[in-house]
């Protein structure tokens, strides 16, 4: 026993050393033996695979710290796969994110019931110090990967990946939970997004809020359409919501929903993490949700555009829950006539134009690729000889 803690330290005499003497030695050059692997060795002098409390705790303590000796032992290998991890997210503008916090906590969870299983199995005292070490690995990654998972969640939802929405009000478990469930969806925008980033680095094409989409856009103003709205109420009870939001009800999935008179059977979905206005255009009859940030720069009031032709846009904060008020659709926006098949980074994901389809600018500064006679059918040109002249070019574009 002692003979062979001799040799692991380079000492070449092989009498019987106090235990003092080397309990220090071993404290005094923990770290050095620890990158090594020098410290996975006996030191009760049985060898039999049962360690005290206090070493299981420092091997898991040493195990929390593991990315230490990756980092000095596999300088290369561990920058590579750092590099990759960060290169994935940049690719996928963060897409990945979800499908990543999920795997770090299924690696970590393997990790840890690996690290179970060996140090119950363990015959010598190094196999079970590395059994602990490795469950501490483990551990390490599953909190990095949980507590990371709200803002994984925050980075996804802005590029294009849906069910990562509503993570607001979620804990870092709930978070977790939600990284996992939204992690298919992940893999698969991430996919789109990749394949827009490469060709819009090949081929030119063009990225959101790109100078590209500034260059040559033609502005307009939407038709002034006049409407009725009410601020969303999203406080009290099941039953004291339903009666305080007219047309309001809920779905099979206790999900919050408005009819949707065009399609009886995918009604609007009512997002109650985010401030919603209800858009009515005859009644209850025809109804549609408006984003309280797409709402607050397109809607002015009804009474001051017809008076005066001022733009008085109404603030949803300001707006008393349930009020219904009068409002006219004013919102700014722009087009850009390009190529077919030029793809654009949306908040929907990667889209392709296709024939007859042009890329819009909402007034909010972000892209999305309709129709050509949808930007005639609900928008007029500015009064300004360029604007008006694009609208024209627009016409020529839609056969029209």
């Amino acid at each position: 026993m002692v003979s062979a803690i001799s040799n692991n330290y380079n000492i070449t005499n092989t009498p019987p050393r106090n235990v003092n003497y080397t309990r220090e030695l071993e404290k005094s050059s923990w770290f050095k033996d620890w990158i090594e692997d020098k410290d996975k060795i006996c030191t009760d002098g049985k060898d039999d695979g049962k360690i005290s409390f206090k070493e299981g705790a420092a091997s898991f303590g040493k195990g929390l710290i593991g990315i230490v000796k990756s980092v000095i032992k596999h300088p290369i290998a561990t920058g590579l796969t750092i590099a990759a991890g960060t290169a994935l997210t940049v690719a996928t503008g963060g897409a990945a994110l979800p499908f990543l916090v999920a795997g770090g906590v299924t690696l970590g969870a393997g990790q840890v019931g690996y690290g179970i299983y060996k140090a119950s199995t363990a015959d010598t005292d190094g196999e079970a110090k590395q059994a602990f070490e490795n469950i501490g690995n483990g551990t390490f990654t599953i909190a990095a990967s949980v507590f990371s998972s709200k803002a994984a969640l925050k980075t996804a939802s802005k590029a294009g990946v849906s069910g990562a929405k509503g993570y607001e009000d979620l804990n870092i478990l709930q978070a977790t939970a939600k990284c996992f469930k939204t992690a298919p969806e992940s893999v698969v925008q991430s996919g789109l997004n990749i394949k827009g980033n490469v060709l819009t680095s090949i081929t030119g094409n063009i990225h959101a809020n790109s100078n590209a989409l500034r260059k040559g856009q033609v502005e307009y103003m939407s038709k002034a359409n006049e409407a009725q709205a009410y601020r969303f109420n999203p406080n009290g009870t099941e039953e004291e919501i339903l009666a305080n939001n007219p047309g309001v009800f809920k779905n099979e999935n206790g999900q919050y929903c408005i009819p949707n008179k065009w399609n009886p059977n995918e009604p609007y979905i009512i997002d109650t993490s985010k401030e919603q206005m209800i858009m009515m255009y005859d009644g209850t009859s025809d109804m549609a949700v408006c984003d309280g940030g797409v709402f607050k720069g397109s809607y002015v009031d009804t009474g001051a555009f017809k008076t005066s032709g001022q733009l008085n846009y109404q603030n949803p904060a300001n707006l008393d829950y349930g009020k219904v008020v009068n409002v006219t659709k004013q919102a700014p926006g722009a087009f850009k006539i390009v190529p077919e098949g030029t793809t654009v980074k949306t908040l929907e994901g990667i889209r392709t134009v296709g024939e007859g389809e042009v890329i819009a600018i909402d007034h909010t500064g972000s892209p999305y690729v309709t129709k050509a006679s949808n930007i005639l059918k609900r928008n007029i040109p500015f009064d300004t000889e360029n604007s008006i002249k694009g609208f024209e070019t627009l016409k020529k574009f839609s056969g029209q």
